[in-house]
């Protein structure tokens, strides 16, 4: 009796291979969801062109700009911009000369262009008053007379003014004339009668106060010795007509030194020699 060959399983096989394939394909499908679970990497080549994209604007933007300055610069300037350039250089001018730095001169040079020293002249004086010819020989006449230095006389074309200090008329708080001032203003009475015009006699004071039961105030002191020389001289021959007394007070003062306030109180005999009011008081 023959052996039977061996029987291989035939079926067998194929369902093996079906299995395996499923198994790999599920292994294939678990890593392929595992894959498609972990976040892509984000390419950066898009950030190289966008570089490119900007670099290329940039130069086209300065380009343009060189462009519109060099216009401008190619362009002639008018005539107002021409003036401005030179006002500014004209204006710079003396700060650069004045920085520039000095130059040493040697002594000898210094010396030799040193300009000479200047003599110093007395400043001018101003020309004297012009005198008519009949003032003239009137101040002649006085000078030659010896007057005391207490009385001084000053001329012009149409004023004659005698000063005389209070000193030499009246005591202190007094109206009344002492001897010496008769004696003064008899000296003067003939001098005074010749010339044309009217005579005003000022009686000033200094501007210490003074309130007596006579003399309430400076006002009444000037304006009592402005009258007594007033008759004074009207009793030595001159016309009342030419004669005028005024009080002063203290409103015109000489000088407002106290130490020199003396000064202050005087009488002025001003004769107006103008040919009108001369014509005027004369008549």
């Amino acid at each position: 009796m023959a052996a039977e060959p061996e029987r291989r399983p035939v079926a067998a096989a194929p369902r093996r291979d079906a299995a395996d394939r499923a198994r790999v394909a599920a292994r294939w499908n678990r890593s392929a969801s595992v894959r498609s679970a972990e976040p892509a990497e984000e390419s950066e080549e898009w950030v190289i062109s966008y570089m490119d994209m900007v670099t290329v604007l940039m130069t086209v933007f300065l380009g343009m700009l060189a462009i519109m300055g060099m216009d401008g610069r190619l362009a002639a300037p008018n005539e107002a911009e021409r003036a401005a350039a030179t006002a500014v250089t004209a204006a710079l001018q003396p700060e650069v000369t004045a920085q520039a730095p000095p130059v040493q001169t040697p002594p000898e040079l210094a010396r030799a262009a040193a300009p000479a020293p200047s003599i110093p002249t007395s400043p001018a004086l101003p020309a004297p008053p012009s005198l008519t010819p009949g003032n003239k020989q009137w101040l002649d006449r006085l000078e030659a007379l010896g007057l005391p230095p207490e009385v001084d006389i000053s001329a012009t074309d149409r004023k004659v003014t005698i000063v005389v200090r209070e000193r030499i008329l009246f005591a202190s708080g007094s109206a009344t004339l002492q001897p010496a001032a008769i004696n003064l203003l008899r000296t003067l009475a003939p001098s005074l009668a010749s010339l044309p015009g009217s005579i005003t006699v000022e009686g000033h004071s200094d501007d210490l106060a003074i309130s007596t039961i006579r003399f309430p105030s400076n006002w009444e002191l000037s304006a009592a010795r402005a009258a007594a020389v007033v008759r004074a001289l009207a009793g030595m021959g001159i016309p009342s007509a030419r004669l005028g007394a005024l009080g002063l007070a203290d409103s015109r003062p000489v000088t407002g030194d106290p130490a020199r306030r003396a000064e202050n109180r005087r009488v002025e005999i001003v004769v107006d020699t103008d040919a009108v009011t001369a014509s005027a008081a004369t008549r």
